[in-house]
């Protein structure tokens, strides 16, 4: 992979009026919409936790602040002669817009709004028809995967490619370089089961953008191997989350600052030779809490957190920085399979915070209650238009009641829809009806949600 081309800022298609990525981002009305997605907790009015947006702005922030520091360190090693043509700011810029939108594509509800979506397909798409024969086997295994698989990833690709913006049909025309940046699985539902020899977790794109994929990777030339700025938004993403959730935590009053304390205190790091420094940062973590509490000011330990992780985030921008200038070549040929954060400090203090995020943050009774209501309308919503959607477009006979349905369907992704089907077979148009459900569902505000579940089922 060559930085010339990796940063050639190439588009889908040439109009200078939408060439700046940032500014076509922060307009748009699904970057908006993140404001109202919860990130981990449930939304309320006076808690000023994270919601999907200000997480967003966070990665973006962290995402810069790690850019201007690789670029410095590689282009003082001199480790290629495009970093004297490119300027930091070339660099930094892309991961300042991909930390904007990496999570565009999510659904309603956090991560658990994905999860209800894969569920639903799994348990219901085998009792779908058209006409007298099974949905199942009218799609192409590939596009039965996609939607058994349901992925935020490979949503945001699609919906920054296809969703029409300003009256252009094909997305946002963001320059390739930031969707290769957000491509952090360059792999498709099909090949996640079949051929993946890198071990990939998840798809990072759907059957419908396929071509989109295709062309990314040919003018990036990426041979099929992951961004190598998705590393460093990777990480940006990490940092960003794993601070902010026991922030957040603490404000909802899930845990308190002793849990927090007592986890970095009773974890042993992986490589020993870590161990005092990691130490130090929990003591330093304690000191700062004992600064706090003689100010005689009021949440100490809130403020303590906040003061820390800021401190940690200076850390860990540094150690993701030095990971990569040090797996360089790796990252560069596509050999690199592992994580920034392997065998750092960095590493150390989020797996510490990982285990005690899924002890007691992400299992407590205000997140899982959430999730569970959440799942109840995501899958209600499924069952309301879905079939419909099946019959929409088609020959079939439809029934009032579907055709109401079909009537609420906002019409901006029905002439998603509309464009996209254009001149393709009926197995393909069949596949992107339900792709406009989950597109519409899947694009939901969490209160658009809720109150949509409240009008058709109260």
């Amino acid at each position: 992979m060559e930085w010339n081309q990796l940063l050639s800022k190439q588009h889908y298609y040439s109009d200078i009026v939408y060439n700046n990525d940032y500014d076509t981002i922060i307009c748009s009305t699904l970057f908006r919409r993140l404001q109202d997605k919860a990130q981990v907790f449930p939304l309320d009015n006076d808690d000023y936790i994270r919601t999907r947006l200000t997480h967003s702005l966070e990665v973006s922030a962290i995402g810069k602040r790690l850019g201007e520091y690789v670029f410095k360190k590689l282009k003082k090693a001199k480790k290629d002669l495009c970093f004297e043509t490119h300027t930091e700011k070339n660099f930094s810029d892309v991961l300042l817009c991909a930390g904007l939108v990496h999570d565009i594509g999510n659904p309603p509800f956090g991560h658990f709004g994905e999860y209800a979506i894969r569920e639903w397909f799994q348990t219901n798409l085998n009792h779908l028809y058209l006409g007298k024969e099974k949905i199942t086997n009218l799609l192409s295994d590939w596009q039965l995967q996609d939607l058994y698989s349901f992925e935020g990833n490979a949503q945001s690709l699609r919906i920054l490619s296809k969703t029409p913006y300003l009256g252009k049909r094909n997305g946002f025309n963001l320059s390739y370089e930031i969707l290769g940046a957000i491509m952090k699985y360059p792999i498709s539902s099909e090949d996640l089961l079949h051929n993946n020899p890198k071990g990939y977790k998840k798809m990072g794109y759907n059957f419908s953008e396929k071509e989109l994929f295709r062309d990314i990777n040919r003018k990036m030339g990426l041979f099929g191997n992951r961004h190598p700025l998705s590393y460093l938004l990777e990480a940006a993403d990490d940092i960003a989350y794993r601070t902010s959730d026991v922030e957040d935590a603490m404000v909802k009053k899930v845990i308190g600052f002793q849990d927090i304390v007592k986890a970095l205190q009773n974890y042993e790091p992986e490589d020993r030779i870590n161990d005092s420094i990691f130490k130090k940062y929990t003591n330093q973590l304690v000191a700062i809490y004992n600064e706090e509490l003689k100010k005689n000011e009021r949440k100490p330990e809130l403020t303590a957190i906040q003061r820390w992780n800021q401190f940690m985030q200076g850390i860990m921008i540094a150690n993701a920085g030095d990971s990569f200038f040090e797996n360089y070549a790796a990252i560069m040929s596509g050999d690199f399979c592992g994580n920034l954060f392997d065998g750092t400090i960095a590493g150390d203090i989020i797996r510490a915070i990982a285990e005690l995020s899924e002890r007691l943050i992400y299992t407590s009774s205000i997140k899982t209650r959430t999730e569970l209501f959440g799942r109840r309308v995501i899958n209600s919503l499924l069952d309301q238009f879905m079939p419909a959607a099946l019959l929409y477009d088609t020959g079939e006979s439809i029934s009032f009641i579907e055709k109401r349905t079909i009537d609420t369907v906002s019409e901006f992704y029905k002439s998603m829809y509309h464009s996209e089907a254009y001149k393709r077979n009926s197995q393909e148009k069949l596949y992107l009806r339900i792709l406009m459900i989950t597109d519409y569902i899947s694009g939901m505000t969490d209160s658009y949600a809720k109150r949509l579940y409240q009008e058709l089922f109260a």
